[in-house]
């Protein structure tokens, strides 16, 4: 099928099929073609790019994707889209589904895979609202060569994200890796069924290496973000958190979000 995304196709299949979104994997699907294209011409991929993208759904973005893409790797977690995914996608030679729960891919050695064919490898993915945060975090700290994440959010959670003066796990986790940037905003009325809230495209560009342990040593300092670095540290470090924190040039009285990335960093070393 071609064209996905129109909302006439969009609701034939779903009424063909006989399905309905799910709130349990916080499903809503696009029934606008202008906007799917536009998010599609927004990853700026190319035929040397595999692109892997978490929860295809009806398969709307996927074949926007392919026809830029040389590959495309879909991971879905719903298991009823099997039939309605064979109709939409099973003509394209580039794309392949594969259903299983992204967080229990083992994306390192997909992506070292596929870079010995592709000379990038991106994420693409419409996220459920509910695991924004838990898919990003996976993917960030996978240690695999990605070179950029876009990815559909919510509204409100993208602003926070490209604020300069908000400051949290995911935003140093970031920054420790690249750039972030917010490509375009999306409404609510483009999908069905309509969520409650508008969205918002953000693309995040991999510069540099992951730091080891990095994700977990930023949540253990976010534990109570009204506590000190030094509090929320010692549970760590134990009896050497003080020295430590010394080591590294951090006054024990900060708070999480008063601690600069590259002290995080170093912080990693004693781990």
């Amino acid at each position: 099928m071609k064209d996905i995304a129109k909302q006439s196709n969009t609701l034939y299949l779903l009424e063909k099929y006989k399905l309905k979104a799910t709130k349990k994997f916080g499903q809503n699907f696009l029934i606008d073609f202008n906007t799917v294209q536009k998010i599609a011409f927004s990853t700026n991929i190319d035929k040397e790019t595999c692109v892997i993208e978490i929860g295809p759904g009806l398969g709307a973005l996927s074949e926007q994707l392919s026809y830029q893409a040389g590959y495309v790797i879909c991971y879905e977690i719903d298991t009823r889209l099997k039939n309605v995914l064979e109709e939409t996608l099973g003509e394209f030679d580039n794309i392949k589904v594969i259903f299983q729960d992204f967080l229990s891919v083992s994306l390192k050695e997909v992506v070292d895979q596929m870079k010995k064919k592709y000379k990038k490898v991106c994420i693409v993915s419409n996220l459920p609202y509910y695991i924004t945060t838990d898919i990003l975090e996976f993917v960030l700290s996978s240690g695999a060569k990605i070179d950029s994440i876009h990815t559909m959010v919510q509204k409100e959670v993208a602003l926070k994200l490209v604020d300069s003066h908000y400051v949290s796990p995911l935003t140093l986790l970031i920054q420790s890796l690249g750039t972030i940037s917010l490509d375009m905003m999306i409404s609510r009325h483009v999908f069905h069924p309509s969520p409650r809230v508008d969205s918002a495209i953000i693309s995040i560009h991999i510069e540099r290496d992951y730091c080891n342990h990095l994700d977990k040593l930023l949540k253990k300092a976010f534990t109570q973000k009204r506590k000190t670095i030094y509090n929320n540290l010692k549970e760590l470090f134990l009896e050497d958190t003080e020295s430590i924190l010394e080591k590294c040039g951090i006054q024990k009285q900060k708070r999480p979000e008063e601690i600069k990335i590259e002290e995080y960093i170093a912080l990693t070393k004693y781990l």
